[in-house]
């Protein structure tokens, strides 16, 4: 039975039904295209933000008067920021030790490791913002991934790991390989909903300014899903940049500090699920639904203690009402 998309998706088809719109009537680059494309340009020849106003307004008075084109670069980071997609600047310590972020160490003004303020020290104003000594970036991965059932274009392919030919002896995807079929059987109700995501994660340094000779490393960590094709997770539009570690220094043994915001959606998606709406099929499913098989996790291990017992023995009923939720009796 079909279903109207969720709260939180049909938010997403208003804005991008939005955006678009024609730039004007008979044109077939939409308002979204043009802004993406202009951005690009922006980026790539270093364009400072006076010219790119110039330019738009260029574009602006020799359009139709019937055009809806944004008169500057303030209007189209506000409709890039109402697509959904967040970045979240992350303060962190000079030498790596912790992140200012989470309910506890977001407003500390020191690293509680090293002492090491927090901030440069400047003149005293009301009006000059607090300048960090160090800033890393971090893109929220969960809400692109709910964005690849919403779309058209990928929700039925989130379901090829499965569905796809295997011929015997041949591997042209993860999911042919004997690590992702003894996953299924270790964790069984993971493989019973084909829509959870797999994901594979990465990162490594590059230098960025190679050709000057000056020493630079960043490194991005990068997210894919592998659910979809081979021709489709590997391609640069489905590689999820999620952080970027600024350098100049190798972060070393210390990248599992800058890992922690990656970790909590994760974490997240392992242990509770997040619905998405599924625009192949028209209904909800769980990007990740674990309670089970993390509950058949403990259970098998080699020491439980009493107070495991009484943990996993409290959770069983709240486990078992969340299947019933997803996977009706019938279908059991």
């Amino acid at each position: 039975m079909k279903k109207d998309p969720n709260p939180v998706s049909k938010k997403i088809y208003d804005l991008l039904d939005a955006a678009d719109a024609e730039l004007y009537p008979g044109l077939s680059l939409s308002q979204l295209a043009v802004v993406s494309q202009m951005l690009n340009i922006k980026i790539e020849n270093n364009m400072s933000q006076r010219g790119y106003n110039q330019m738009m307004q260029l574009l602006k008075e020799s359009l139709p008067e019937d055009k809806i084109v944004l008169d500057n670069y303030y209007q189209t980071k506000k409709l890039v920021r109402s697509l959904g997609l967040p970045i979240e600047k992350i303060d962190y310590c000079e030498s790596g030790c912790m992140l200012y972020w989470g309910d506890d160490d977001e407003h500390l003004t020191s690293c509680k490791f090293c002492s090491k303020p927090r901030y440069k020290r400047c003149v005293v104003s009301r009006k000059r913002k607090l300048i960090p000594y160090k800033k890393m970036y971090y893109f929220p991965l969960i809400l692109r991934l709910q964005r690849l059932y919403a779309s058209c274009a990928t929700a039925a392919d989130m379901r090829w790991h499965h569905e796809h030919k295997k011929e015997d002896d041949v591997m042209c995807h993860p999911s042919d390989s004997e690590a992702w079929k003894h996953f299924n059987e270790s964790h069984p109700f993971f493989a019973v909903e084909l829509r959870n995501v797999r994901l594979g994660l990465c990162t490594n340094g590059f230098q960025k300014f190679s050709q000057s000779g000056r020493k630079y490393s960043s490194w991005p960590v990068i997210v894919t899903p592998y659910n979809l094709p081979p021709g489709m997770c590997m391609k640069e539009a489905y590689m999820f940049l999620t952080i970027i570690v600024p350098g100049p220094n190798n972060p070393k043994h210390k990248i599992d500090i800058y890992l922690q915001p990656l970790i909590k959606e994760l974490t997240l998606l392992w242990e509770t699920g997040v619905k998405a709406f599924d625009i192949s099929k028209s209904n909800d499913g769980y990007v990740s639904n674990l309670e089970l098989s993390l509950f058949f996790k403990d259970l098998t291990l080699t020491t439980l203690r009493m107070d495991d017992m009484v943990r996993l023995e409290r959770d069983i009923p709240q486990i078992l009402c969340k299947l019933e939720r997803i996977f009706t009796p019938g279908h059991l």
